[in-house]
């Protein structure tokens, strides 16, 4: 497992330098400290690195939203939770270079490439679920994890198929668009 890590460690900086298309295999293998060979045997390709690369980073944003909202009531935690998953989405170094050279790749780290995407948006769910809920939220389980879809639906489509009405890269807009219209989803 840590070797995997090494790798994909290496992998989102060799991304972050070069883009994917350009990615060095040799480079990644030996800023990780393995053969071509190993590499290969636990990633058999770029897209393989890529996926491992873009399912740590998803790891990692849900981690600290959760972490930054921390505290707050139901309402608050929807719209802080959105606006800074929208934020960081865009903020992301490795994301900003994916997009630049792929804008469709946004849906690769949603994970919408997915075979199973409903499991995706199932686990996603849970989480926003047990979050929301540890938040305060008081409605029933069935109503809370049909809202927790919605939010995770509502965040995936406006990041890979943008609003004409609204723009997800002004943090007004995005936080106006939470409190009116996803907010009070959640009680």
């Amino acid at each position: 497992r840590l070797q995997e890590d090494r790798i994909a460690d290496a992998a989102a900086a060799e991304f972050r330098r070069v883009g994917v298309r350009q990615a060095s295999i040799d480079r990644i293998a030996e800023e990780a400290g393995v053969s071509r060979s190993t590499l290969y045997r636990r990633f058999p390709g770029k897209d393989d690195l890529l996926s491992a690369v873009m399912v740590r980073l998803r790891r990692e944003l849900v981690q600290q939203v959760a972490e930054r909202v921390r505290g707050l009531d139901p309402r608050a935690t929807v719209v802080e939770a959105f606006c800074l998953a929208i934020s960081d989405l865009r903020r992301n170094e490795l994301v900003r270079q994916l997009l630049g050279e792929n804008p469709e790749a946004v849906d690769v780290l949603i994970g919408l490439h997915l075979p199973r995407v409903e499991d995706l948006i199932d686990e996603f769910s849970r989480g926003i679920l047990a979050t929301l809920r540890a938040a305060g939220a008081s409605m029933p389980d069935h109503q809370l994890r049909l809202a927790a879809e919605i939010l995770v639906r509502t965040f995936a489509s406006l990041t890979t198929a943008p609003s004409q009405a609204l723009d997800i890269d002004d943090p007004a807009a995005v936080r106006e668009f939470a409190t009116v219209f996803l907010a009070p989803m959640i009680w």
